[in-house]
């Protein structure tokens, strides 16, 4: 395994040093006077030296970490962009005994990024390897001392760089630091629940939590918070009761800030409650407006688990308006991997993506589909839960597992809340703990590493498929969070539809006037197939057709044709890029390496079809001719290739407005059944009023033959559908019995996606069905056109 491989080479690259004796300034830093020799040379033995030169960085906000600092020679900068600041400022100055990092102790990623002032010398401290050196040696007091110091120095970081903080003095943020509790909330735990007597404020370290109201059991989702807000405040003071609930979306890290604590902070500073009401308002009234009136009700869908969205870092997006729905990119990953570390299904949103040629968030909301993909997480769970060390995260952020060191155990597949990890029989090729047993291993997407880029977003065909960072890149989860736009976008990695366009068009063009001029130098007797002009086109065609074949090879040999290894010792950017930079100098997005590939199989065929015509018109004899079967069957794969071609172009758009989620072929067996099942199930119990409506208005419905087609030409979503249904049930109803209408609405949407699935079917049919009778037809055609080549050789 190569220093790459293991996580190590990146580090030695930085500047780690091998392991040895600390300077005498590491030891006499205040936080580690009081350990003994034991405790000292088993943390010397375990951690190491960093060098760091003027301007270096030595981390950088929102990395992952697991170990602290301490200076030991030089100064640090230890730098963060506060909540509404739109720079860095400096929060401290780290001199030789001061310690950094400290929040690895709360398990938190990096507040601040580290910058050397100077030509300093840093010793890393694994956080684990310190507490169980530090217990070693006897002292627990002494153990136990010191983590208080390293909580309290993390949060002191943290409150620095909150705007809740901005303006209070040294002697406030003591107050906050011998007040303040760390609490842990796992995904969906209640921190408060509506009703609840108000006692403290919150901060958040990590993660994310949700307000929402209750209303039986409808839930209204009236704010997201992640790290750096804080709430609570509102209903402090006079005895009031919590107004709304706050939920935690995923694991979250708060700070509890006793009442009694903040009201002696508003005592002392009597714009600190108006300050903090008109933030909190600001940001509530952005996130309404993406809510209510910017989104135009898809962001309803984004909602589902904005917390995901949160915390990927490369999520793998695939833009189902454009996916042929193939299975290339399954395909790709299972011949580069062994096993597809890809499925197909998983949950669909319908959002704004960046794209390049957009204003910020301007383009139109897309239907896009979250696969079961690794989505290397912020700080990953499943790194976290691993016992033996086997999950690794790299510089560029891409969550890794080490192979010889997995024991197949099953804690981060259980550890992972979108079921992104799954455990297989491990290889015979792959090492193993130990060198026997542990006969599992737990694989996940890796974005292809060792290579530039991930496999399924080269080889996707239409390019639908690309990785993203939502909290950037995702327009309305970036509003919503109050985030920074990426100013050049991946988003545009399914984009190009342009040049495509133009390419297209102009190889057709060429084609009508190739075709054109032979067809009336062929009529005006000017032109023999076996001579001259006429003849030099058809050798062209022929050489058309060779072209058109080589199309198949990338397609089918992913890991020697177009799949590219990076270079010993090269690094990967925080999307899989292989370290390529645009004109710019930005990292440059990875597309599809296939997508120009079919665009020139499509442009190649055009011409080769204005070719054959100005080779030879169709034959006038009625004879049974070799030169008859080869146009016969030549145009057969061309009205094949040109139906597979509009296919991909007009059904996949059309496909996403009436699909609920992506739906692949077997899925549709089962799929009436289930969904009649459950319609009259829903019809059971229901009032008098509900069922006649069914009989007189769903049923009808649901029978008319032609509904499919009628949902298809109308080109309505399923929403919008369920929407017009309603608007006709209302219009009969006039007003009348609407306290008696409990589970009509639910009964509407299944009825829409039973008209919905034949059309699905038809359009997934379409997608599928023309792509074999070309290649079919091809091969027959290209069988003949040897046979046709070597029979007018032997000519006279």
């Amino acid at each position: 395994m190569s220093p790459s491989d293991d996580g190590l080479g990146d580090a030695r690259r930085a500047g780690l040093e091998r392991p040895g004796a600390f300077p005498p300034a590491v030891f006499n830093a205040p936080l580690l006077r009081g350990l003994d020799e034991r405790a000292r040379r088993e943390i010397a033995e375990a951690g190491r030296l960093r060098s760091l030169a003027l301007d270096e960085v030595a981390y950088r906000a929102g990395e992952a970490g697991g170990a602290f600092f301490v200076v030991a020679s030089g100064r640090l900068s230890l730098r963060a962009t506060r909540r509404g600041d739109d720079r860095e400022t400096e929060v401290r100055a780290a001199a030789p005994g001061d310690v950094l990092g400290e929040e690895a102790v709360v398990g938190a990623p990096r507040r601040t990024t580290a910058v050397a002032l100077a030509p300093s010398v840093i010793a890393e401290i694994p956080v684990h390897l310190f507490r169980r050196a530090a217990g070693r040696s006897g002292k627990a007091e002494i153990a136990e001392k010191l983590e208080r110091a390293l909580r309290r120095s993390a949060t002191r970081d943290l409150l620095s760089t909150l705007a809740f903080t901005r303006d209070l003095e040294p002697e406030d943020i003591e107050i906050l630091l011998d007040a303040v509790s760390h609490r842990r909330f796992e995904r969906g735990q209640a921190v408060y629940r509506q009703g609840d007597p108000a006692a403290e404020l919150w901060l958040i370290a990590e993660g994310m939590v949700q307000i929402q109201t209750e209303e039986g059991d409808r839930i209204h989702v009236r704010a997201y918070l992640t790290r750096g807000d804080f709430f609570g405040d509102v209903e402090l003071g006079g005895g009031r009761r919590r107004a709304a609930s706050a939920v935690a979306s995923g694991a979250a890290t708060l700070l509890s800030v006793p009442a009694k604590t903040f009201a002696a902070l508003a005592r002392r500073h009597p714009d600190l409650i108006p300050r903090l009401r008109r933030i909190t308002g600001e940001q509530h009234a952005a996130q309404e407006a993406v809510v209510a009136g910017h989104a135009q009700g898809h962001t309803a869908h984004v909602f589902r688990d904005l917390y995901r969205l949160e915390v990927a870092r490369s999520l793998l997006v695939i833009d189902l308006e454009t996916c042929a729905r193939c299975g290339h990119c399954a395909w790709s990953c299972a011949d580069v991997h062994g096993v597809s570390r890809l499925v197909r299904r998983g949950d669909k949103v319908i959002a704004r993506v960046d794209d390049g040629g957009q204003a910020a968030g301007q383009g139109a909301p897309r239907s896009l589909l979250l696969p079961n993909s690794c989505q290397h997480c912020e700080s990953p769970a499943c790194m976290i839960e691993c016992p033996t060390g086997a999950i690794g995260k790299d510089t560029g952020g891409e969550v890794f597992i080490r192979d010889a060191l997995c024991t197949g155990c099953g804690a981060c597949a259980k550890a992972c809340p979108w079921e992104n990890i799954a455990i297989a029989p491990r290889p015979a090729a792959a090492p193993r703990p130990g060198g026997a047993g542990f006969e599992d291993l737990a694989v996940k997407c890796d974005l292809c590493r060792g290579h530039v880029a991930p496999a399924c977003v080269e080889a996707c065909p239409t390019g639908s498929l690309f990785r993203v960072n939502p909290a950037e890149e995702i327009a309305d989860v970036r509003d919503l969070l109050g985030g920074a736009r990426r100013e050049h976008a991946r988003g545009a990695g399914a984009g190009g539809p342009r040049s495509d366009a133009a390419l297209l068009a102009g190889s057709a063009i060429a084609a009508a006037g190739i075709g054109a001029a032979g067809l009336l130098a062929h009529a005006a007797g000017a032109a023999r197939p076996g001579d001259g002009a006429a003849w030099a086109a058809g050798a062209a065609a022929a050489a058309g057709v060779a072209l058109l074949l080589l199309y198949a090879v990338p397609k089918r040999a992913a890991r020697w044709s177009w799949m590219r290894r990076l270079r010993r010792g090269g690094e990967r950017g925080e999307h899989g890029d292989g370290g390529e930079r645009d004109d710019a100098g930005d990292a440059a997005p990875v597309r599809s390496r296939l997508r120009p590939q079919l665009s020139a199989h499509l442009a190649i065929g055009l011409v080769t079809a204005g070719l054959a015509l100005a080779h030879a018109p169709w034959p006038r004899s009625g004879r049974p001719t070799l030169g008859a079967a080869l146009h016969l069957v030549f145009w057969a794969t061309a009205a094949a290739g040109a139906f597979t071609a509009v296919a991909y172009r007009v059904a996949p758009r059309r496909l996403a407005r009436i699909e609920r989620t992506a739906a692949l072929p077997e899925d549709f067996a089962a799929a009436r059944r289930e969904h009649l099942d459950r319609f009259y199930r829903e019809v059971s119990g229901r009032s008098d009023l509900v069922k006649k409506l069914v009989e007189k208005v769903l049923v009808p419905y649901l029978q008319r033959p032609l509904g499919p087609l009628a949902l298809l030409a109308s080109g309505r979503s399923l929403r919008e559908e369920e929407r017009a249904l309603r608007a006709r049930i209302d219009a009969i109803l006039e007003g009348r019995g609407a306290e008696r209408l409990a589970g009509l609405a639910e009964l509407i949407r299944i009825a829409v996606e039973l008209r919905a699935l034949p059309a699905q079917r038809a359009l997934l049919g379409a997608l599928r069905a023309g792509l074999p009778a070309h290649i079919v037809s091809f091969g027959v055609a290209a069988a003949l056109l040897v046979l046709h080549a070597l029979t007018a050789g032997a000519r006279p």
